[in-house]
């Protein structure tokens, strides 16, 4: 196994060149320059022989990732799927739900706009009501679960 980089200012030369630091640099979809290299990879594969990696390489790396993520987080295989983005994962999810008289969707006052716009959506057309949280930061951990433990 590889050896662990300690979270923090140590993991900067995975990510980033020179003294460049973007605190926001999540929302892109950056990863770690070993990642990149593994994904041109796949894709200089993918582009060589789109049939065969589609229909032969692909399954097995993708259940192979499905079981480390599953293994990672103690849970069954058949619990872990991948999304392209966040957006797509929360969508899912909640378009999946069926919503009950007394449903509350809890979300962040902060909420990513195409997220607050599904929320609408879902007070619009099923029995699902919303409530924002109000959150100025910085604040800490247990001051925030607080306020979402006063919404129950």
């Amino acid at each position: 196994m590889a050896q662990v980089t300690p979270f923090g200012r140590s993991m900067r030369k995975y990510f980033l060149s020179g003294s460049h630091c973007n605190l926001n640099h999540g929302s892109f979809g950056t990863f770690p320059e070993e990642v990149r290299s593994t994904l041109n990879e796949y894709q200089r594969n993918l582009e060589s022989q789109p049939d065969i990696f589609i229909r032969y390489t692909y399954p097995p790396l993708l259940e192979k990732a499905r079981e480390a993520t599953a293994s990672l987080l103690n849970v069954p295989v058949q619990e872990v799927v991948f999304v392209p983005n966040a957006t797509t994962g929360i969508n899912t999810v909640l378009r999946g739900m069926k919503f009950e008289d007394g449903d509350i969707i809890v979300h962040f006052e902060t909420v990513y706009g195409a997220i607050e716009k599904t929320v609408a959506y879902l007070v619009e057309t099923t029995k699902a009501e919303s409530d924002a949280i109000e959150a100025r930061w910085p604040i800490e951990d247990d001051a925030l679960v607080q306020k979402f433990e006063e919404k129950s």
